[in-house]
């Protein structure tokens, strides 16, 4: 006589009629069954092979893939702009930023900002920058000059020389206030902010944020503590190709918008994208992440499951074609799986009703 199949949820569960044969009871199941028997039953079923795997969760959550918030770049020059850079336009240490009445206003290496005219007799730590990028280009040493943070004729002639050859602006002996701003990063271009030919006066010309592609995530709050800083997670970019990317900060306050029942709240986080990442900007992607709920598992379908009458759980497996009536101690689901003890081996075939 067949088992008879009762649905409970999404597990299988039968009370089991029993006409004799042999039961397989696991020694260490604790089951009251003590007799083994065959269980009798149709050709209507499919089979699958235990497995022994990983039960991982995977939660998704939304971000927006680019370069960060952008941030206004200081400017001190005064006069009209003779030339702007495009956006999206990479900017490392000696690059010219744009022109103000045809003068570069020169990105250069440094810690300290610039916040005068470097000339004959000036000295300080903003004169020791501008001769140390000058010492790179060998101008230093062509003309003499000694690199100590004061700023004298020989120092004059190798400024004189740099502004020829790289800008071909000829007899400039000075950097003008408002010239050269310093930095320490190459950065990227993400706004123009003032317009071709018209007046500046110290306000900023333009935006920038870094030239890393990182994710940018409001991370709701009821999933708080699911990324962490350094942690390795996977992003799928629009074109569902697949990146890792790393957590590189989150946020230790909350942000909330809106009142009453309407109120969101999320957790800022950022992650960098491995390699050189993609082509997409201000994008929509999706971060996976994979959290485990049993390692090394035996698993098998949750249909699989038979409830038996005198209480627990068997698996009908498959010896020598014939099913046997398995006791089984289940322990973990996720999705259609379940986790299982007994004497269930990976690579044994059971049915699946």
């Amino acid at each position: 006589m067949n088992p008879k199949l009762i649905g409970l949820g999404v597990v299988v569960l039968a009370a089991v009629a029993v006409v004799g044969g042999v039961l397989a009871s696991p020694d260490d199941s604790g089951s009251d069954i003590d007799a083994a028997t065959t269980s009798v039953v149709d050709e209507d079923f499919s089979t699958v092979v235990v497995a022994r795997k990983d039960l991982v969760e995977t939660t998704e959550i939304d971000g927006t893939l680019g370069f960060g918030d952008p941030i206004a770049l200081p400017n001190r020059s005064v006069g009209v702009l003779t030339y702007i850079p495009e956006a999206g336009t990479i900017m490392s240490p000696g690059d010219a930023l744009y022109e103000v009445n045809e003068m570069p206003v020169v990105y250069l290496p440094g810690e300290i900002p610039a916040y005068r005219t470097m000339q004959d007799n000036v000295e300080g730590t903003d004169v020791l920058q501008l001769e140390e990028y000058l010492d790179s280009l060998g101008l230093m040493e062509a003309n003499d000059a000694t690199i100590d943070g004061d700023f004298t004729w020989y120092t004059e002639n190798a400024v004189e020389e740099w502004y020829e050859t790289m800008f071909g602006v000829m007899e400039q002996t000075s950097v003008d206030d408002g010239m050269v701003i310093f930095g320490t990063e190459s950065f990227r271009i993400s706004q123009v902010t003032a317009q071709l030919g018209g007046q500046v006066n110290g306000g900023s010309v333009l935006s920038y944020t870094s030239t890393t592609r990182v994710v940018t995530v409001q991370l709701d709050t009821a999933l708080s503590g699911i990324l962490a800083e350094g942690q390795t997670v996977v992003v799928e970019l629009p074109d569902e190709s697949e990146v890792n990317a790393t957590v590189m900060f989150v946020s230790d306050t909350v942000t909330t918008e809106g009142q009453g029942p309407s109120a969101t709240s999320w957790i800022d986080v950022e992650l960098v994208l491995e390699g050189e990442g993609s082509a997409f900007d201000e994008s929509p992607v999706v971060i996976r992440v994979d959290e485990p709920v049993e390692i090394d598992a035996v698993v098998v379908p949750i249909p699989s499951l038979i409830a038996l009458a005198e209480g627990g759980y068997a698996v009908e497996k498959l010896v020598d074609g014939t099913p046997v009536l398995v006791a089984v101690e289940i322990g973990s689901f996720l999705s259609n799986e379940v986790s299982i003890t007994g004497a269930i081996e990976p690579g044994d075939t059971v049915i699946v009703p």
